[in-house]
């Protein structure tokens, strides 16, 4: 249900050094399989990327300059909403997806790249980054580097738009059920859990000013089985009374504008312990 939308830190050759990290588990996804999902157009699966694309969306500006995907996948969301930028990049370190995404949606404006983001470097910075579903698959010791990595990859005043599962909310079930009967293994994957507070937290210690904050998803999604139109319903009341309880985070940030109030916080946090 999830997206298989995975990122790493370390070099690709260290892949499996790294604890609690299993990249066997990512490259055994059929390419472009979520893009198809997203295409179906109705069912659970279907529902659930369509609404957290649409959360994330929400977020950004309808147009800039440059727009940065990271842990892109087979492309589906730079090529479905990257329409009012100048210049889209996707990157992933799945080679078999950013193939698939260059074939699909690549074109003068929208490129892909199979890199590390910690590895990604260079003179270009972002307005905007986006990060669907791939916090979670980083192993614990590697969150702030991943979110100061991201916050020197944007322009001053540029934002981060991230998603991740809400581990304060029925998710934990969701996981476990969805895990055993679906063919990814989510609580494997899955191995570092975030709550909102927690993620808030995160990014206010790599330098980010936290702008919005919601989750989505309670049982809408499921109820998608059996009509489309009862669980768009059922979502819009959910976001209205329910705002906090839902099984998914999205979560806005930017980097300011001026960094000197900021100082000391990077300072305290970059410090050797």
């Amino acid at each position: 249900m999830a997206a298989n939308r995975k990122i790493t830190i370390a070099n690709s050759a260290n892949r499996e050094t790294r604890s609690g990290y299993e990249p066997e588990l990512y490259d055994a996804i059929a390419p472009g399989y979520y893009d198809h999902v997203f295409e179906r157009g109705s069912g659970v699966q279907w529902f659930w990327h369509y609404h957290r694309y649409a959360a994330v969306v929400a977020n950004l500006p309808k147009t800039g300059n440059s727009i940065l995907d990271l842990g892109c996948g087979p492309g589906t969301f730079l090529g479905n909403h990257a329409q009012g930028y100048r210049r889209a990049l996707g990157i992933d370190l799945a080679r078999a997806q950013i193939e698939y995404a260059t074939r699909k949606y690549a074109n003068d404006r929208v490129h892909f790249n199979a890199t590390d983001a910690i590895g990604f470097s260079g003179k270009e910075k972002f307005d905007v980054v986006v990060s669907i579903e791939v916090i979670e698959h980083l192993p614990l010791p590697e969150t702030h580097s991943f979110l100061r990595t991201v916050f020197e990859l944007l322009n001053p005043g540029g934002m981060l738009v991230l998603a991740t599962p809400n581990y304060s909310s029925l998710w934990p079930l969701i996981e476990r059920y969805v895990s055993k009967i679906g063919p990814v293994d989510y609580v494997r994957q899955h191995i570092n859990r975030f709550t909102l507070s927690r993620l808030e937290r995160e990014l206010t210690n790599a330098g980010f000013v936290v702008d919005s904050k919601r989750t989505i998803f309670v049982a809408s999604p499921f109820l998608a089985f059996v009509s489309s139109r009862l669980a768009e319903m059922v979502y819009r009341l959910e976001q209205r009374f329910l705002p906090r309880h839902g099984s998914e985070i999205v979560i806005s940030a930017r980097r300011p504008l001026d960094l000197t109030t900021h100082s000391r916080i990077l300072s305290e946090t970059d410090a050797p312990r």
